[in-house]
């Protein structure tokens, strides 16, 4: 195994959290910063706002870590306990079922496509039921389908970036679609260097020859693979091409670090990245979240009961001892 399953679940929430604030502290650099300035000083400029700004949460990524702790309670999907979680957390999240586009619904279900990564006939009957629950459009839950199978691939260590994506056309079984068109035509934009503003007017060209809404929906799941499958080995890239692309880039960047999360686990996370984050509570949150949706993944009966040990036992060998 290439890396531990638990790095890869800390990879996949961390990273899509930290794709998803890149986004709101680098916005300006994408389309202001100057071209000449060399790879490595934007890099410490981001690293460098990374550290100082105040991070946020989006109201989708909320409602997935509703989801998560909803998990964890049960361990299994329990929506009536999912909506009174949200109501719990943030009353006011109510209000966005039936409102999602197809890519904020699959970070709404990120925690879902972890948690049931090795069983596919519930990671798609629980997805299919999130998409009717939150989605404009419940019928189009392809895009959800897409990012839960390209992250269940990365888990169970079958994850080809060479082949994802047409194995995923094949896994989704369906016609053509926007989705579909979309997804195929970034196979062909990777398999031929395209770079990032090419792969954009394509997509673009394509959105506006068909209908604009489930297009606009899609759009953002289709430059995450993009931006995943073109460096598949380096989170820092993939994450902050997403944030150029300037297509609703937090929700791009989020998908985008959730893939290659995955795919890199938590030590592909560039490290002054890691510790800016994990000197933020919402940071160290995601991590826990991970930590606790893998324990009652894995069959840890309480996972509450051992997160309460703040103190380290220590015993000589082969001695049971009370902790103290």
């Amino acid at each position: 195994m290439r890396y531990s399953l638990l790095s890869r679940f800390r990879g996949g929430l961390l990273g899509s959290w930290i794709g998803e604030n890149l986004d709101s502290t680098t916005y300006q650099w994408q389309v202001g910063f100057p071209a000449k300035l060399p790879h490595r000083q934007k890099t410490q400029n981001l690293e460098k706002e990374l550290t100082h700004t105040l991070p946020t949460i989006s109201d989708w990524t909320q409602i997935g870590v509703c989801a998560g702790e909803s998990l964890i309670r049960y361990g299994r999907l329990e929506v009536n306990d999912w909506m009174l979680e949200i109501d719990r957390t943030q009353s006011s999240l109510i209000v966005f079922k039936g409102t999602a586009k197809s890519s904020e619904t699959a970070l709404a279900t990120l925690p879902i496509a972890l948690f049931f990564h090795d069983n596919p006939i519930r990671l798609r009957q629980h997805l299919l039921q999130a998409s009717v629950l939150w989605q404009s459009q419940p019928d189009a839950s392809s895009g959800v389908l897409a990012v839960a199978l390209a992250i269940a691939l990365a888990l169970t260590e079958k994850l080809n970036p060479a082949t994802l994506i047409p194995q995923i056309l094949v896994e989704l079984g369906i016609s053509q679609t926007p989705l579909v068109r979309k997804l195929e035509q970034v196979q062909t934009l990777v398999e031929q260097g395209a770079d990032l503003e090419t792969t954009l007017t394509q997509l673009r060209q394509d959105q506006g020859n068909q209908g604009k809404q489930q297009s606009c929906s899609d759009t953002p799941i289709a430059l995450a693979f993009y931006c995943f499958l073109t460096t598949p080995e380096d989170f820092r890239l993939a994450v902050t091409r997403a944030i150029r692309s300037n297509d609703q880039p937090q929700t791009t960047a989020a998908l985008t670090g959730a893939l290659s999360g995955v795919y890199n686990s938590i030590s592909g996370i560039p490290v002054g990245w890691r510790i800016s984050r994990r000197c933020l509570t919402s940071g160290i949150q995601r991590l826990e979240l991970s930590d606790r949706l893998f324990a009652v993944w894995s069959g840890v009966c309480d996972s509450s009961a051992a997160k309460g040990y703040n103190a380290i036992a220590v015993a000589a060998p082969g001695v049971i001892q009370p902790r103290s």
